[in-house]
């Protein structure tokens, strides 16, 4: 994937500040493009005295002017990761892999409960909801095989687990009867393959097979609808966005033993009913996509380590390129994108972490 130095195409990326909101607005104008409304996000960020945080940022101007301020901040015990919506004003925050709590904050209120995951299994930073379920993804301490836990959505009492054939399962989606060609609603799990030790933390054994895959699973009962792989085993399956059309995005991070090999891969895949293929023209940035979202275009990739964000039409073609510092975190809500990178300035001193939400 190329890096323009400077994009002129009338379809260009426009930023709305020098790292933070980078509007797609295609084929718009930038003054149709501009968004009317103050932004808010959930967000979660460590602090200069190594601490972590979520909570909620406004984000008001235009431009140059646009800033960010913190109006919630809620102290986390370790590093999150995913951020989901529950209902109304209450959200869920996980802990990073390999995580031991979750946390259910209201953004109105600032009440928070949380609650310790079990001592056999550790929490992958992801999660999904389906009817008064709620699902984490979680690694099996001792096998370090995946697992999905079924939850009460209310309570986050545990009410079963289940197998997902592979290692390291991390995003998950829940798409509608019809998708993929599935006859009834299913849950899309990204295996991201890696495997680790229990005594070892997030220490990656890169000299075993890794076993990263994409299963479909039954919503109740966890009854296996169809499971998709790549013929690279190196390539690590981790955050996904889905298309209108039904296209299923997947952003991807290379496991390669040869840095030459890892640098080169693409990190982009698509999933669709004639099933899963890598994108070729989301090679060459370093092997690490951050975080994927969908547009009414296709899809936008952060390219984290290449210092880059990139976005895909739905046939794979790239459309544009732009350099970002460090960029991850990204939200959509129709043609507009907003971007975290290492560049964001906020009204305190603060490091965002790997996602946020619109909300």
């Amino acid at each position: 994937m190329v890096i323009d130095p400077v994009l002129n195409s009338r379809r260009q990326f426009l930023v709305q500040s020098s790292a933070l909101a980078l509007s797609m607005a295609l084929p718009l104008p930038a003054e149709l493009a501009t968004p009317t409304r103050q932004t808010r996000l959930l967000a979660a960020w460590q602090l200069p005295n190594g601490g972590y945080q979520v909570g909620v940022l406004n984000a008001a101007g235009l431009g140059a002017a646009l800033s960010y301020t913190v109006t919630t901040a809620v102290d986390l015990p370790t590093r999150p990761h995913g951020l989901m919506h529950l209902q109304g004003d209450e959200y869920l925050v996980i802990a990073r892999r390999p995580g031991d709590w979750l946390l259910r904050l209201n953004i109105r209120s600032g009440e928070t409960s949380r609650v310790w995951q079990e001592e056999d299994r550790h929490l992958n930073g992801h999660s999904a909801v389906y009817g008064d379920w709620l699902y984490t993804t979680e690694t099996d301490v001792l096998g370090g095989t995946g697992a999905l836990a079924v939850r009460n959505r209310h309570t986050f009492e545990l009410l079963d687990v289940w197998p997902t054939l592979g290692k390291d399962p991390h995003e998950m989606l829940v798409l509608p009867k019809g998708g993929l060609g599935i006859d009834e609603p299913f849950l899309l799990v990204a295996n991201g393959g890696i495997p680790t030790h229990a005594d070892m933390g997030r220490t990656q054994l890169n000299q075993l097979p890794m076993d990263s895959s994409l299963v479909a699973l039954h919503p109740r009962t966890g009854k296996v609808f169809n499971q998709w792989a790549l013929s690279d085993t190196r390539l690590s399956l981790r955050h996904m966005a889905v298309h209108a059309s039904g296209v299923v995005g997947i952003a991807m991070q290379a496991h390669h033993g040869n840095a030459a090999l890892r640098d080169a891969a693409p990190v982009l895949a698509f999933l669709d009913e004639n099933g899963l293929r890598t994108v070729n023209e989301s090679a060459g940035v370093k092997g690490y996509a951050g975080d994927i979202v969908a547009t009414p275009q296709g899809f936008v990739i952060s390219c984290t380590k290449n210092n880059s964000a990139g976005q895909f039409d739905v046939q794979g073609n790239l459309l544009h390129s732009r350099a970002e510092n460090a960029p991850c975190a990204l939200a959509a809500e129709g043609e507009q994108v907003w971007l975290g990178s290492s560049a964001v300035e906020f009204s305190r001193p603060l490091e965002l972490d790997n996602h946020w939400l619109l909300i």
